[in-house]
């Protein structure tokens, strides 16, 4: 029998013994990159600058109108976007301090002797004081800056009126508008092809399907608010572009050339036509999951409130 210390250590222990050799100084090699690659990671991180969220410019419309675009807006707010909000000092519902957005109020002399004629020539006041408030600010060399400096991302706007259109374009930004109807109606009549063969005019009562004399109906109510919307609302427009955008413009040119528009509604509601690519149905969007209601709360207290609400808003 062979004694061990003659025969020296077993093969195993040896090839382990040249592993362990070998090993070590590659074991060695990787700790000192790791340490290496966690330096520079944590140089990175403390010299890169943060990621923030886009920064939007709103130009809404005050009404019920904000209470949709208040919806969008808190939606915007929560993933992180800056919102600047555009709006009259004497505003009803656009608050001037929010924790959704900073404001920019503009002076707007509204009183209610300006309010209480005739239906259209209440929007037509509207329409012309807020091409009055968007001269101001065009003139406004500070406030003019205040927006450039801002380096918005997008403006979104309502374009039931078109002075926050006219801004996008002046600014040059991209548009993103909100709501379905523009000046002079419907909004699809201004982007999308819309025979008036088949496609009713909002208003006029009529469907799809239309003989002669309907036909002749509809193309009438067309008339009507094109015609408004040429002789009555576009001149006021008109004479903005005319004035601060370089070639000129009108506001239906202005209203194809959004980006996207956010329209309110969905095309299962409405009788089959012509849409477009840019348009994104977003019909209900501003609906919540129903909540039990409070003790005490019954459908009739909530159908008698809805009905004073409605009486006192009609004295406006």
């Amino acid at each position: 029998m062979f004694s061990p210390s003659l025969c020296g250590p077993p093969v195993g222990v040896s090839e382990c013994s040249s592993l362990s050799v070998f090993l070590v100084p590659f074991r060695a090699v990787l700790v000192e990159k790791v340490r290496i690659l966690t330096l520079v990671g944590i140089c990175l991180i403390s010299f890169t600058t943060p990621c923030y969220g886009g920064n939007i410019l709103v130009f809404p419309v005050d009404g019920s109108h904000w209470i949709n675009m208040k919806v969008l807006v808190e939606e915007l707010h929560a993933r992180g976007h800056n919102i600047t909000v555009i709006r009259g000092s004497t505003s009803w519902y656009i608050a001037e301090k929010s924790p959704l957005y900073t404001s920019i109020t503009v002076e707007l002399v509204l009183t209610f002797l300006k309010l209480n004629n005739a239906f259209m020539s209440m929007i037509n006041n509207v329409h012309i004081l807020w091409c009055e408030v968007l001269e101001k600010i065009f003139d406004d060399d500070n406030l003019f800056k205040i927006l450039i400096d801002s380096r918005y991302d997008l403006v979104l706007t309502d374009p039931a009126l078109a002075a926050g259109v006219v801004l996008a374009k002046y600014l040059k930004l991209p548009l993103v508008l909100n709501v379905r109807w523009i000046p002079s109606g419907e909004g699809h009549f201004a982007v999308a092809p819309s025979p008036l063969s088949y496609i009713p005019v909002p208003g006029s009562g009529l469907t799809d399907k239309m003989d002669f004399m309907q036909r002749i109906k509809n193309l009438f109510f067309h008339s009507i608010i094109v015609l408004h919307q040429k002789f009555v609302l576009g001149p006021h427009y008109d004479a903005l572009c005319d004035k601060y955008i370089e070639g000129g413009c009108d506001v239906f040119s202005l209203l194809q050339e959004a980006d996207i528009w956010l329209f309110r509604s969905d095309f299962v509601f409405d009788f089959p036509r012509p849409t477009m690519p840019n348009i994104v149905y977003i019909g209900g969007f501003q609906c919540k999951p129903a909540q039990p209601l409070s003790a005490g709360v019954s459908l009739r207290h909530i159908m008698v409130n809805f009905l004073l609400t409605i009486n006192s808003d009609s004295h406006y």
